[in-house]
C-alpha cells in the first residue's frame, strides 16, 4: 500500500503506522484503541454483541497464531 495509504488507515483506526506495520504496539497505544473502539462496540445493538465478541475472539486468535510462527 502506498504511504498516504497508510496514514489514512491509520486515522480512520486510531493505530499507529508501526502497529499496522509490525503488530505491535505500546502499552499506552494500546489505551488509545481502547477508547477508539468503545464508541463503535456502543454503537452495535445488545443482540449483535455476542456476534462481536465472537469475531473479536476469532481475529485476535489469529493474530496471536500467527505470532506463534
Amino acid at each position: 500500500m502506498s504511504v498516504p495509504t497508510l496514514c489514512r488507515i491509520s486515522m480512520t483506526l486510531s493505530l499507529s503506522t508501526d502497529y499496522i506495520l509490525f503488530g505491535k504496539q505500546e502499552k499506552k497505544e494500546k489505551l488509545s484503541v481502547f477508547k477508539a473502539l468503545s464508541p463503535m462496540v456502543e454503537s452495535v445493538a445488545h443482540s449483535q454483541l455476542p456476534y462481536l465478541e465472537s469475531v473479536l475472539k476469532a481475529v485476535i486468535s489469529a493474530m496471536n497464531h500467527k505470532d506463534d510462527k
